[in-house]
């Protein structure tokens, strides 16, 4: 329970933002999303349960410098690829990294494999790409607050939540908030970001990219130095455009 309603919460956040605005807009922003589906022919639904044909086995492994048959992949069988549409993601147990972690007030360091992942490809205007990735007004930060809170008492309210179970949430949830932050990358797809967020003590760093019309995330976790992972990340979208998406 615990864990599917911080799961819940954390996506709940940037639902929450410019909620006004996207109520304004909802109709002129869907008519976009219609032509921009109309225009190209990569459609994030080509993709659905093969992921594994954006992202390759074999680039995951050019990536990792890693050889491609160690690799753990995930999710690995036809059937498990049918059900998770989500992501796909390569990782190889290379390293004696750790990563620390708070759960229930607790840390604790746990193993942490080097990783390749893909995530999060659907369609989207650039108008959408930006609302949703982009640095947090106070406006919106409150706003997103207000929303966690409602939100919250009404898990709790539903019998969904303990009182005890939707206020750890919300303290996640507000502080995941805090620790978002959006960084321009240039020369990347029509427009890309590098996304900062943090749950349960853990950063993670992705980079999205936005290219006619489809978004996606990717994820390099090679090395405890930011800037070699964001060098393969990037390197790692141009290659997934040129040789995939063109």
């Amino acid at each position: 329970m615990k864990t599917l309603m911080i799961w819940l919460l954390s996506l709940f956040l940037l639902a929450f933002t410019c909620e006004g605005d996207k109520k304004e807009n909802n109709s002129s922003m869907e008519k976009e999303l219609n032509q921009v589906i109309e225009e190209n022919v990569k459609l994030a639904k080509d993709f659905e349960g093969k992921l594994d044909e954006l992202l390759t086995l074999e680039m995951a492994a050019e990536t990792s410098g890693y050889p491609a048959n160690e690799a753990k992949v995930n999710p690995e069988g036809e059937i498990e690829k049918k059900y998770n549409k989500f992501c796909i993601s390569y990782s190889w147990e290379k390293t004696n990294r750790t990563q620390q972690i708070e759960m229930m007030g607790r840390k604790m360091d746990v193993p942490v494999n080097d990783e390749v992942t893909l995530s999060w490809v659907e369609n989207s205007t650039l108008e959408g790409f930006k609302k949703k990735y982009h640095n947090l007004t106070e406006a919106e930060i409150e706003a997103s607050s207000q929303g966690i809170d409602e939100k919250t008492a009404e898990l709790n309210s539903n019998g969904k939540a303990t009182q005890e179970q939707a206020e750890m949430a919300k303290s996640i949830a507000k502080n995941a908030m805090k620790n978002f932050s959006v960084e321009e990358v240039p020369n990347v797809g029509d427009y890309a970001v590098f996304v900062n967020q943090k749950f349960a003590g853990v950063p993670t760093r992705e980079l999205k990219v936005f290219y006619k019309g489809l978004s996606f995330s990717l994820l390099v976790n090679l090395s405890e130095v930011a800037s070699y992972n964001d060098k393969k990340a990037i390197a790692l979208a141009q290659k997934i455009i040129n040789q995939k998406l063109n």
